[in-house]
């Protein structure tokens, strides 16, 4: 069910709705819902949740605004349940309503520690019986997800982010309101931006709610606010951006910059990504050609996966989204994958976008794991994968591939899968000699050649560190900037690679590579 249709679903005798809204936007719905009802159904709005005393009619003001009225006739006896006495309140009461209960789906959610099935049973009986009646129940909150004996009599529907065009028409009447606001305070209020910047702003919030971009103006013009008054100008949209990073970053989710890291034998996967760059355009779109879903790394811990990531968002020309799942695991039940559906919706907002989720194993293994969070997170991934269209590329990386559930690399989940090798002994050259460059020093062709020969198990993060060592020792010996082969060596005894510490890890994914994988590749990156 799509929001549109809540007001025609209640109105067909269909006594109770599910609303599923981001908590900030909340009473911008119960707004919504209130001047629809008011104005298709000709009936009063009330809310109640557990954190007020009493019952609430929903007004509006003259202002446009939303009011809460206590109901005087709604008198709770101090020994009953709350929950229980307003569902035989609605129950009982005479007249016609929309009821809007907030947050009550955790006691009649499936797998819910607080599920109590006195008040399921309630909300079966309410069902039954409100149908001929005048009266109907909108349930509330962030990540509902109705007990089983529920979900086939309780529509549901999920109120999603707002697209560019909904932000577009936000931004310009929220900062008329602010202009009227400050001309009546006598301040100089000036809106300088132009159409292109506004567009601009708007792709800027995009993965906000229209509350939160509200609040972002509001503080923004706050902190911008001087004696001559205040300038909405081109300067808002990184503050936009750098205001986002920071929701998103307590949400799990990284927007990071895509950027070009040197790399050595990227050559075939940047290849393939170039093939596919323009399946992200308005013109694909027009065209209906499919989009790419998304690539799955897999390898030895450095050889460059992760970085491979930020290249392939810059190859793409697509925004970054890193998320990181371990930081969305939380102790209730339903929370975790609440968070990632949560964390996956606002990735589907600011599409395109390369959404990148390092060592994906770890979260969807399922050692260890004896409540089944991995397996519903597993499942939430799966359907987004399956039925997202709106241009999210996920990249996943993987250290250990025969950790990953078979239905999540099976063939066609991914576009393809990229087994990312140790590098070869050209390879080991070039990165040698790059990371060497960024301490200033420059190494004779032959050495590097030498070195090379011997280190047929590092990967690239252990010849960063080859480099790096090489360095502070010619630094320490009062040789700055000038490294020998002889410090290179001395420095390579030292290092132990993975490959031989952990060989028959190393070999059985290589195995898992050669059979698995299409394009088996040596990516190593070059840190900046």
């Amino acid at each position: 069910m799509k929001l549109s249709n809540l007001l025609s679903t209640l109105d067909s005798q269909i006594p109770i709705a599910a609303v599923d809204v981001l908590s900030p936007d909340e009473a911008t719905i119960i707004q919504w819902l209130t001047t629809e009802t008011n104005n298709k159904l000709s009936c009063p709005v009330f809310f109640w949740n557990l954190g007020v005393s009493t019952l609430e009619q929903c007004l509006i003001a003259a202002d446009g605004g939303l009011v809460f009225k206590p109901v005087t006739e709604y008198k709770k006896p101090p020994q009953a349940d709350p929950l229980l006495f307003v569902f035989d309140y609605i129950a009982n009461f005479s007249g016609h309503g929309v009821f809007i209960l907030g947050d009550i789906h955790p006691f009649i959610a499936k797998n819910s520690p607080q599920l109590s099935w006195e008040i399921l049973s309630k909300v079966k009986n309410l069902y039954h019986r409100l149908k001929p009646t005048d009266k109907r129940i909108v349930l509330l909150g962030q990540n509902i997800q109705l007990h089983e004996s529920l979900v086939r009599l309780i529509p549901y529907c999920e109120v999603p982010l707002p697209s560019i065009d909904q932000i577009l028409l936000h931004l310009n009447s929220y900062l008329r309101d602010l202009q009227q606001s400050a001309r009546e305070q006598e301040l100089a209020f000036t809106i300088s931006l132009e159409n292109a910047e506004f567009e601009t702003l708007s792709r800027a919030a995009l993965g906000l709610t229209l509350e939160e971009i509200s609040d972002f103006l509001r503080l923004t013009v706050k902190e911008n606010l001087t004696n001559d008054g205040v300038v909405v100008g081109a300067d808002f949209i990184p503050k936009a951006v750098e205001y986002k990073t920071r929701l998103l970053s307590q949400m799990g989710i990284e927007l990071g910059k895509p950027a070009i890291i040197p790399f050595g034998g990227l050559d075939l996967l940047h290849e393939w990504l170039t093939r596919r760059r323009r399946l992200f355009t308005q013109e694909a779109r027009s065209l209906s050609l499919p989009q790419p879903k998304g690539v799955l790394l897999a390898g030895p811990p450095g050889t460059g996966k992760s970085h491979s990531a930020k290249n392939i968002a810059s190859i793409l020309n697509l925004p970054l989204l890193q998320l990181d799942i371990a930081s969305l695991l939380g102790s209730l039940v339903g929370e975790s994958e609440g968070n990632v559906k949560r964390a996956l919706k606002t990735a589907e907002a600011i599409a395109p976008c390369v959404l990148f989720i390092d060592e994906v194993e770890k979260a969807l293994s399922g050692q260890g794991d004896t409540s089944g969070v991995s397996q519903r997170i597993l499942g939430t991934l799966l359907t987004f994968m399956a039925e997202c269209t709106t241009g999210v590329f996920i990249v996943a990386t993987c250290n250990d591939p025969s950790a990953l559930p078979s239905e999540f690399k099976r063939k066609g989940r991914f576009d393809e899968a990229f087994f990312v090798d140790l590098p070869t002994e050209p390879e080991r050259v070039k990165i040698l000699g790059i990371h060497l460059e960024r301490f200033g020093i420059q190494v004779q062709l032959e050495y590097l050649e030498a070195i090379a020969a011997n280190t047929a198990k590092f990967s690239g993060a252990e010849l960063e560190t080859l480099a790096s060592e090489a360095a502070l020792l010619a630094f320490d010996e009062g040789r700055p900037q000038q490294v020998t082969l002889a410090d290179l060596e001395t420095c390579r005894q030292t290092i132990t690679p993975l490959a031989i510490t952990d060989a028959a890890a190393v070999e059985r994914m290589q195995a898992w590579g050669a059979i698995r994988c299409l394009v088996n590749l040596g990516i190593q990156p070059v840190h900046n």
